[in-house]
């Protein structure tokens, strides 16, 4: 049996409708975008790069722009602390993901120095830093692994260097997001991957002993359409820091 999905040890399980529907309406432009399913040879066993070029505005202006969209809830497994790091994986195994950011005001101008928070499931399904009440894997207080927070550079843009999340039962694969401008939380959001490529993504490598998501989006109730309301994360093959992987983009618009 899988994790079962938005259970949280401290308190009484949440309704996932309820954490997604009854959250206040702010409202964002953030961008969608076709994926490229071309996937790394998972033994492709070659050095990870060290000279990566970084994300440039360029990289986020080719992105369709401006679905508007509201915020939704946290969803299960918030973190304990915020952990200032790019690199948010301990070493924990899964294909590598370089997830870049750009945060934009309604106009689509950059807003520097927002802070941006991720966390989300390793490979096996799993967050750390709670029981999740899952059979199998299910490590629990004290872990840290897939959280972290960085700061939007002067062009907005910030990136995370982390692994395509695993699934649990219940939800479509997602990343979970909130984003804070002068101390001040402006975004709580949830981003999705392309299905097509998460199911070439999760028939290698230590995915495959848990195969496809038991929910697609059509399933997954509250989310809507990924591609309609700009929380899908557009996905193509590329290097990262931890060797040969998948570059994800998306902007975030606030207001």
């Amino acid at each position: 049996m899988r994790p079962r999905g938005d259970d949280v040890s401290w308190s009484p399980k949440p309704d996932r409708r309820a954490f997604l529907l009854g959250a206040s309406a702010l409202w964002l432009s953030a961008c969608t975008g076709s994926s490229d399913s071309v996937i790394p040879d998972p033994a492709d066993t070659s050095e990870p790069s060290t000279d990566l070029a970084a994300l440039t505005p360029a990289a986020f202006d080719a992105l369709p722009i401006c679905a508007l969209l509201p915020s939704s809830g946290a969803g299960p497994f918030p973190s304990r602390e915020l952990l200032d790091r790019r690199d948010v994986t301990e070493g924990y195994p899964g294909h590598p993901l370089r997830l870049g950011m750009r945060v934009v005001d309604a106009s689509c101008q950059p807003v520097p120095s927002a802070s941006v928070e991720i966390w989300h499931t390793d490979a096996t399904g799993d967050y750390s830093s709670y029981v999740d009440n899952g059979d199998g894997k299910d490590e629990g207080e004290g872990t840290t692994f897939m959280r972290g927070i960085q700061t939007a550079n002067a062009e907005g843009i910030l990136e995370f260097q982390t692994i395509y999340p695993g699934w649990y039962g219940g939800r479509a694969v997602h990343i979970h997001t909130r984003v804070w401008v002068d101390d001040r939380e402006v975004l709580t959001a949830q981003l999705y991957f392309d299905e097509a490529y998460t199911e070439e993504i999760f028939a290698t490598g230590v995915y495959a002993e848990f195969g496809s998501p038991d929910t697609s989006w059509a399933q997954d109730g509250p989310i809507g359409d990924p591609l309609e309301d700009g929380t899908a994360l557009t996905l193509r093959a590329a290097s990262t820091s931890l060797g040969e992987g998948t570059l994800g983009l998306i902007n975030l618009g606030v207001t």
